[in-house]
């Protein structure tokens, strides 16, 4: 009787030292299982010109404390649909970047409209990338997105949370759980202590290291990449030229001014950015800009009735660097141009108007707002340094010539289709003189203006 004694006390003590572990063990067990719970969602950058602040209100209803959510961060999402080119827009392709991202659910929105916005938000299952509900709004020009941001959990809350449970099953295969089949061992440690087996949780840990080489392997997929703003933007248009010169100071009284009132003119510009073909980092905005102007037909009358044939054109070419802001696109640049205006008057000819031939640097900065989905403005000023007048800065007028430019341009767009467009706008050109000579020297005059005004019409085509 003493033995059984014995063995009875010895059994309960054990009973009795394992319930604090098995305790322990249940509280993990239970906290992992409220973590793996924890719907895993993940939201796209919304389609429109709204998409910051669409995604900013989703993110924050979708992310709020208490509902077992948990919003993926934006940087790691953008990072992962830019491997997809043209975005998820199959079942297979969603269900493939739902389980790189690890989500139960993706949210892809719209936002469109001027006066009014035409909210979209959709919500596909991480498990195999099909619809779970799909809801409109038809809001006012807010921001803040309030109808949004109000119903968003009542229409969307029921298919979030039917995406979080396809999501369950595979869970309960997870490691966590295996672990309590252990457990069961010690009530049965009375003479067999091989029994416990600890081969038995060793399989569920070379399980786990199995599932960590897909994580590694994400990095070698490689594909397009959505870049900010158009690789080639091409304007191409027609002009109506104006042009004003005259001298000033001593003697301008007595000189001819030269006065242009229309003619009829073609200009192209290009801006090309080569190294967004290479790389997303902030070089892929550095871009090589030609752009060029030449009047058609066009021909100048003296005022002795004679008509003598002109020639005038613009060429600059330089590099350009962008800026993408949240709400505009900032750009600056470096060029080298010529500006000609030269009429073919005979040798024998008394007519004291002298041809120019401009050589400058040009620094400009410019400006792009979008003020909806179709319209959008579009601004640039310039300075240039004269280096050379070509005839005007001859010893026959103002040989110890001096000057600079000033120009301006302004120009509203509208969006045909998402490459095409038209442009309207106009352009100013002033060039100021003055005659460096010593004070008390003859000179032909004190210095020089120089004015151009130019109205445009023409297409754009962005890629």
């Amino acid at each position: 009787m003493s033995r059984v004694a014995g063995w009875v006390v010895l059994v309960l003590a054990l009973v009795v030292s394992y319930r604090p572990a098995e305790a322990a063990q249940a509280k993990k067990a239970q906290a992992q299982k409220a973590q793996v719970q924890q719907t895993q969602v993940a939201v796209l950058r919304p389609e429109g010109r709204q998409a910051d602040a669409l995604r900013r209100v989703l993110t924050q209803e979708l992310g709020k404390k208490g509902r077992g959510r948990e919003v993926l961060p934006a940087k790691k999402v953008d990072a992962e649909v830019k491997r997809i080119r043209g975005g998820p827009k199959t079942d297979a392709q969603r269900q493939a970047l739902a389980k790189k991202l690890g989500a139960d659910v993706l949210i892809v929105a719209s936002v469109k409209g001027t006066k009014r916005w035409d909210v979209e938000v959709r919500a596909y299952s991480g498990k195999d990338g099909t619809l779970l509900a799909e809801e409109r709004w038809d809001v006012r020009t807010n921001r803040a997105f309030p109808d949004v941001r109000r119903e968003l959990e009542p229409k969307l809350g029921a298919a979030l949370n039917e995406g979080s449970e396809q999501r369950l099953p595979p869970a309960a295969v997870t490691p966590p759980t295996p672990v309590s089949e252990p457990e069961v061992a010690p009530p049965a440690p009375i003479a067999e202590a091989p029994r416990p087996a600890a081969v038995k949780p060793q399989p569920s840990k070379p399980t786990a290291k199995k599932e960590e080489p897909p994580v590694k392997s994400e990095p070698k997929a490689a594909s397009l990449r959505d870049l900010d703003g158009p690789i080639l933007e091409a304007v191409l248009s027609g002009q109506a030229l104006f042009r004003r010169f005259n001298f000033t100071g001593n003697n301008a009284d007595t000189l001819p001014d030269y006065n242009l009132n229309s003619a009829a003119a073609a200009s192209l510009s290009v801006v090309y950015f080569p190294l967004s073909h290479f790389t997303d980092g902030m070089v892929h905005n550095l871009g090589i800009v030609a752009r060029g102007s030449r009047a058609i037909g066009l021909s100048t009358r003296l005022p002795n009735g004679d008509t003598y044939g002109t020639t005038a054109q613009l060429l600059e070419g330089g590099l350009r660097f962008r800026l993408p802001l949240r709400w505009m696109e900032v750009s600056v640049g470096a060029l080298y141009g010529t500006h000609t205006f030269a009429v073919d008057l005979p040798p024998e000819s008394t007519f004291a108007l002298p041809d120019v031939d401009y050589r400058f640097a040009h620094v400009e900065l410019g400006l792009r707002k979008a003020l909806t989905e179709r319209w959008a403005i579009a601004a640039r000023v310039g300075y240039q340094h004269v280096m050379s007048a070509g005839e005007l800065s001859s010893d026959d007028y103002l040989p110890e010539l001096s000057g600079f430019g000033l120009d301006g341009e302004l120009a509203v767009e509208f969006a045909l289709t998402r490459m095409l467009g038209l442009r309207l706008g106009g352009e100013m050109r002033r060039y100021a003189f003055t005659a460096d000579a010593a004070q008390g020297a003859p000179v032909f005059a004190d210095g020089a203006k120089d004015l151009y005004f130019s109205g445009q019409l023409g297409v754009f085509l962005r890629l």
